[in-house]
């Protein structure tokens, strides 16, 4: 086959209707843009989930005064190898080290409190969120017969959120995904199949003159080809583009700092940092799957458009 005549009819054929192409890149845009953002959040949830669960999930204080050996006793009680991933005693001079920490950049706070205004607790982690309810309720019925507990704080109610609002993302951005990528191979179909017919005299004296199906087929074929692999760069910098410039305007920041612990905590520190391996990796995802479905979307209209 000649290569170059293939993509010089590729080029004439994305040409010669301006209108539908660029309607079906900018459809093709818009699917991938929301593809990318609710994979994105899915992500997002699913570290935030993670952590959560990572961290200590259960915490119990108890009253000034408590002995070290009551509370070990308590601990001792609630301590179910089954359920139980682990158990940490924080005493009151290392919770005056974690409240420095934490308010370090606030001399006034610090200098008013001291390790005996701090409660001594056990931070438990369950080994999973479904099993921190056991955890809790274990607790609960140690605290009836122990007078030296203070107070429970768990995190069961803010994973239980983030999970629900996980899969509430999931499915709905699933559902809405696959409606627009639906749209979005039906009009590559439809863009491929006018172009068909446009040259359907063409197509036939190709065919007198000894042209093969390949040769015929393969400018329309690239053609959706095309069309999936700029939407695909569109969606990559409707998506990088604008978060780069909101980091970069809002840089030194309460949001800054505060997005910057955040992702920090979640493992995803390229996100707000220039990171050349992610960005590559991001845009060659987009380009490659707006390629294929491209491809398959034109290689479908090929099919049916020469049969009839």
């Amino acid at each position: 086959m000649n290569t170059s005549r293939i993509f010089t009819v590729t080029k004439n054929n994305v040409k010669r209707n301006k209108w539908l192409t660029i309607s079906t890149i900018l459809v093709t845009a818009i699917v991938f843009t929301l593809t990318s953002v609710f994979i994105s959040l899915s992500i997002l949830t699913k570290k935030t989930v993670d952590y959560y669960e990572q961290r200590a999930q259960v915490i119990v204080f108890f009253k000034k005064g408590t002995s070290e050996e009551e509370i070990f006793t308590f601990r001792d009680q609630i301590n179910d190898k089954e359920i139980v991933d682990s158990i940490e005693y924080i005493s009151q001079e290392q919770a005056l080290e974690i409240y420095r920490t934490d308010f370090a950049e606030n001399p006034d706070l610090i200098s008013t409190v001291t390790a005996d205004s701090l409660p001594a607790s056990l931070e438990i982690r369950a080994k999973d969120i479904d099993g921190l309810l056991e955890v809790i309720d274990a607790i609960n019925k140690a605290k009836e017969t122990n007078p030296n507990v203070d107070e429970v704080m768990y995190f069961k109610d803010v994973v239980q959120n983030i999970r629900t609002l996980s899969t509430i993302i999931n499915i709905g951005g699933s559902i809405l995904v696959v409606a627009m990528a639906a749209v979005t191979i039906a009009l590559i179909r439809v863009t491929i199949g006018f172009n068909i017919k446009l040259h359907q005299e063409e197509i036939q004296i190709m065919h007198l003159v000894g042209s093969s199906d390949k040769f015929i087929r393969t400018p329309f074929i690239l053609e959706g080809t095309f069309y999936g692999l700029i939407g695909g760069l569109l969606a990559a910098l409707l998506v990088s583009v604008p978060w780069a410039l909101v980091i970069n305007y809002t840089r030194n920041s309460d949001f800054s700092l505060w997005v910057t612990q955040m992702f920090t905590d979640l493992g995803l520190p390229f996100l707000i940092q220039f990171n050349l391996a992610f960005i590559l990796i991001y845009f060659l995802v987009h380009l490659i799957s707006g390629s294929i479905l491209g491809f398959f979307s034109s290689l479908s209209a090929v099919k049916k458009y020469m049969k009839e």
